[in-house]
């Protein structure tokens, strides 16, 4: 008469793992996405590049890009299930906030750049998802 009882204990388990890892892949893309932008600029700072003008936006407007895909990729590698799902997810908030900074941003760079770095918010996104659900080992569940 017990066995229901455990089935029912594991089950809850395995709903609170899913939850778990779902909030661990998105604090892990929140991470990741400052991380990877740093990492760029300090880069910039040991490669020498000189500060302003439009070929040092242009390398900066690179890492953004590289930093929206590290992280989709991390938080769609790291979700238990439904991956497609968190990678819409994600990409809302990356849209609410990229609005926000470009709404905030829009007098202090170019134009081309500020737009830029919206516009290429559902690339970043596609493109972590597909590393790794279609490229990579992991399935859509």
């Amino acid at each position: 008469m017990a066995l229901p009882f455990i089935t029912q204990g594991f089950r809850m388990a395995r709903g609170f793992s899913v939850v778990l890892r779902s909030v661990l892949a998105l604090a892990l893309a929140a991470v990741a996405v400052p991380l990877v932008n740093l990492t760029g600029g300090e880069l910039a700072d040991l490669l020498r590049l000189p500060r302003g003008g439009d070929a040092r936006l242009a390398y900066d407007l690179l890492w953004v890009f590289l930093a929206g895909v590290a992280g989709s990729a991390l938080m769609v590698g790291v979700a238990a299930v439904a991956k497609t799902a968190h990678a819409w997810v994600l990409f809302a908030l990356y849209l609410a906030l990229g609005l926000y900074v470009t709404v905030m941003a829009w007098d202090d760079f170019p134009r081309w750049f500020t737009l830029a770095c919206l516009l290429t918010l559902p690339l970043q996104v596609w493109l972590g998802w597909w590393l790794v659900v279609k490229r990579g080992t992991s399935e859509e569940k």
